[in-house]
Parts: structure tokens; C-alpha cells; sequence
């Protein structure tokens, strides 16, 4: 259950969220005449990626749906949270899941310090794992020195997810294209669609991230992806869905995002309601 769980959130944040850079010069460009001249789709990309990387702080509303896991059918409904200063802190809290039909609630995940927090969600049934305290506690430290190309992997893609990431995979579509202008959240945007290849995204991402964020995919069976993007007027993505069809399935998920630039309140949960993963283990942690 806790590795079901941790995937999820992997695929959800990894694919959904780690961002980070911008395709080369996207500046506005100015004409001889000094008239402000339309960016192209791609350069629009870029500049979204990097405005994005300017944000210190967001939240995003998240809908995750994959078909034909292993566990079944996977659907989940989150809200996000991402703070780059004074320190980096991410949350992620899943309102509504269901795996395999079966409906669970109340799932989290907080990275603060070197240190991720997972709380599993609970079955409808009231059924599943139990401990005897809400959340347990997993030192990346630990995890990257003990576990191999198990856990430490998975967390260490948790640890440098940047939300500028996501539009940066964008950045690799050799056909995206503006399709027009929407609203969104009450907010203008302008709507970009266009399609991907895993393997060259890849290369948008930073080296020692790579084979993390590949064997992610791998898993997921993630190869060719389509996507919208609506960005508003100070190039801020402000929604992304992405598609995909996996090797038994499908994925489509989709993120709104809101309040950049707003405080975000993302604290370690209360200490007598942690359980250390490395003490709860002897002192060792699983190698998968």
C-alpha cells in the first residue's frame, strides 16, 4: 500500500510538476518599428517556463485517471501546494481517491527540509494499512543511501521538483499551436495544444534527474503525450491537461493553477503523530 500510494504521487507530481529552465531566448521581440511582435507557440512555452520559475509560491487543484494499472483503475482528486522560499516545501492532499474500486480518502504528502511526510488515505471500508500514528516520516538522507534504485530514487525526484518543470517538458512538442482564447479561473488565458514524445522531453530535464523521471515513465508506460496549455497575459500557466495512452491503458490528467506570488501554509505534521519509517524498520529501509 505505501509503495501504491508513493507511486501515485510520483506520477502525479513527478509528471505534473517538476519544472525547471526555459527554451533558450523567449523574450518578446520587438519589430524595427518598435511594435511588440506575437510570440511563435514554442518561444510562448519557453517564457512560460520561465515566468514560472520566477513564482516562489502556488496552488493548483489536480484530477489524476489512469487505466489498466496493475492495482485496476486509479482516480484521484488533490490540491497542491509548492513554496520555493525561505525553504523548498510541497503538498499534496488527495480529497478523493480510488484504486481498483476501491474508494479511499484523506491520502497526503508534504516534503519539508530533507524530510517527506506520507499520511495513507483511508478505505471507505475502513479497511487498508494501519499504524499506530497518522503519518510516517522518510529522511531522503537515508533514503538515498540505503535503498538503491528503489525508494531513494523515487524521493529524490520529489525533493528537486520545481513547478517550472512541467511547461519545460512541453517545451520538447515540434507541433504545438494556438488554438484561442479562453477563461479560466476568471482569468483571460490563451490556449496552446500540441504533442510530445517522452524520450525528448527527457532531454529538457536536468542530468541528474533524468533517470529518474525516465524510469517513472517507464513504469507508467508514458511514451507519446498530448497536451493543452492555457496561459494568461504574464505568460503563468494557469491550467494543463495532458493525455496519454500507456501500454494497458490510458492517463489524463489535468492541473489548474492559482494564487501565485499567495503565501502557502506547508508545516511537518505534529511530532506525536509521526512514525519514523528507518525506526519503524530497525533502522533499515525497504530496497523497493
Amino acid at each position: 500500500m505505501i509503495r501504491r500510494f508513493a507511486i501515485g504521487v510520483a506520477l502525479a507530481t513527478g509528471l505534473a510538476l517538476s519544472l525547471s529552465g526555459c527554451l533558450g531566448d523567449a523574450d518578446d521581440k520587438v519589430g524595427e518599428a518598435g511594435e511588440k511582435l506575437e510570440l511563435t507557440a514554442a518561444q510562448v512555452l519557453g517564457k512560460a517556463a520561465e515566468e514560472t520559475g520566477k513564482a516562489d509560491s502556488f496552488q493548483a487543484d489536480l484530477v489524476l485517471e489512469v487505466s489498466g494499472s496493475p492495482e485496476g483503475d486509479i482516480s484521484q482528486n488533490g490540491t497542491m501546494k509548492y513554496q520555493r522560499k525561505p525553504e523548498l516545501a510541497t503538498s499534496l492532499l488527495f480529497e478523493e481517491m480510488s484504486v481498483g474500486g476501491q474508494s479511499m480518502s484523506g491520502g497526503e504528502h508534504r516534503l519539508v527540509g530533507q524530510n517527506i511526510y506520507v499520511k495513507l488515505p483511508v478505505r471507505a471500508d475502513g479497511g487498508g494499512v494501519q499504524t499506530a500514528k497518522p503519518w510516517i516520516k522518510i529522511s531522503l538522507d537515508e533514503a538515498d543511501k540505503k535503498t538503491g534504485v528503489g525508494l531513494g530514487p523515487l524521493l529524490q525526484q520529489t525533493r528537486e521538483m520545481d513547478p517550472v518543470q512541467n511547461t519545460r517538458l512541453l517545451t520538447a512538442s515540434k507541433d504545438v499551436k494556438k488554438v484561442g482564447e479562453e477563461t479560466v479561473g476568471g482569468v483571460k488565458t490563451t490556449r496552446y495544444t500540441g504533442t510530445y514524445r517522452m524520450e525528448d522531453a527527457l532531454a529538457q530535464v536536468p542530468v541528474n534527474l533524468r533517470e529518474a523521471h525516465r524510469k517513472s515513465a517507464d513504469e507508467a508506460g508514458l511514451t507519446d503525450m498530448r497536451f493543452d496549455l492555457w496561459v494568461d497575459d504574464e505568460r503563468l500557466p494557469r491550467k494543463l491537461e495532458t493525455k496519454a495512452d500507456r501500454t494497458t491503458g490510458s492517463m489524463h490528467m489535468t492541473i489548474t493553477y492559482r494564487d501565485y506570488g499567495k503565501p502557502v501554509d506547508i508545516t511537518e505534521p505534529p511530532a506525536d503523530q509521526i512514525t519514523d519509517m528507518g525506526a519503524m524498520l530497525g533502522g533499515g529501509l525497504p530496497g523497493s
